[in-house]
C-alpha cells in the first residue's frame, strides 16, 4: 500500500511509459511499412525505422522491469525517459513549423509534453517508493571497472548516433547511403538514442550497481535488437553502417549480459 499519493501517481506514470514505449517501439521495430503507411511517412528507410523501434522499446522493457523497485533504481532511467521526451518535443516542434505535417506527430507532441512534464515533476520531487531507504549516489562506486568502461564506450556511441539523428536527420541518413526521408523518424530515434546516452553518463558517474542495474537491461534490449536489425540490414545488402552498428551494438550487448549475470562484477 502506498501512503503518498505521489507513489500512485509514479505508478501511474509508469504504466503509461510502458505502454507508449511498447507501442512506438514495437511497431516501427516489427511492421516499419506498415507504421508508416499508418501513419503517414514515406517509410523508405526502413532501417532507421527499425533502430528507432529498438531504441524506443528497451525503454519499455527497462521500466517494466523497475515497476517495483525504490527510487534509487528508478532515477537513473527515468531522467533518460525525461531527456528523451524533451528532444521528442524539439523533433515535433521542428516538424510543425517544416509544414504539412502528419496528424500522428501532434499526438506524439502531446504525449511527449505530458511524459516530460511529469519526470521533471519527479525527479525535482522524487516519490517516497516503500523501501527506498537508499539514494542515488551513496556510498562507494561497487562495480567493476570494465563494467564501467563498457557504459562509457556505449555512452559515447549513442551520444553521437543521438545527435546526428536529431540534428541532421535525414541529412545524416543520406550521408550514409540512405534515401535521407522521413527527418521526423530519424529525430524520433535520435532523440531516444540520446536518452540513452544521458542516463549512461549518469551510470558511469554514480559507479554504482543498484542505479545501474536497470540502465544495463536497458542497453541489453536496445542494443540486442540493433544487432538484429544490423544482421538483417547485412543480409538484404545494406549499407556499411549496418557493419559498424552490428559490431558497437554486439559488443554491448555482450557486456551487457554478462554484467547482469555477474550483478556489475
Amino acid at each position: 500500500m502506498y501512503t503518498d499519493p505521489r507513489d500512485r501517481w509514479f505508478r501511474g506514470l509508469l504504466v503509461l511509459l510502458i505502454a507508449a514505449g511498447g507501442f512506438f517501439g514495437l511497431a516501427p521495430l516489427l511492421l516499419p511499412v506498415q507504421f508508416a503507411q499508418m501513419s503517414g511517412f514515406a517509410g523508405k528507410d526502413l532501417f532507421m525505422y527499425r533502430v528507432a523501434g529498438a531504441a524506443t522499446i528497451g525503454y519499455s522493457v527497462g521500466l517494466a522491469a523497475g515497476f517495483r523497485s525504490g527510487w534509487s533504481a528508478l532515477r537513473i532511467p527515468i531522467t533518460a525517459t525525461f531527456v528523451f521526451n524533451a528532444a521528442s518535443i524539439v523533433a515535433c516542434l521542428v516538424a510543425i513549423v517544416g509544414g504539412n505535417t502528419q496528424p500522428v506527430v501532434y499526438l506524439i507532441l502531446l504525449a511527449s509534453v505530458l511524459f516530460t512534464a511529469s519526470t521533471a515533476y519527479f525527479l525535482a520531487r522524487p516519490p517516497t517508493l516503500a523501501g527506498t531507504a537508499v539514494r542515488l549516489g551513496q556510498g562507494p562506486a561497487d562495480m567493476a571497472a570494465w563494467v564501467i568502461g563498457l557504459f562509457a564506450i556505449g555512452t559515447a556511441a549513442a551520444g553521437f548516433f543521438g545527435l546526428a539523428a536529431l540534428i541532421p536527420a535525414g541529412g545524416f541518413g543520406h550521408l550514409l547511403g540512405y534515401p535521407g526521408m522521413d527527418d521526423f523518424v530519424y529525430r524520433q530515434g535520435g532523440a531516444a538514442t540520446l536518452g540513452a546516452a544521458a542516463g549512461g553518463v549518469m551510470v558511469v558517474m554514480s559507479g554504482r550497481w543498484e542505479s545501474a542495474r536497470i540502465p544495463a537491461l536497458m542497453a541489453l534490449t536496445f542494443n540486442g535488437l540493433s544487432a538484429i536489425v544490423a544482421i538483417l540490414e547485412i543480409s538484404s545488402g545494406g549499407q556499411p553502417i549496418a557493419w559498424l552498428i552490428l559490431a558497437a551494438a554486439g559488443l554491448v550487448t555482450i557486456g551487457s549480459a554478462i554484467a547482469i549475470a555477474g550483478g556489475g562484477r
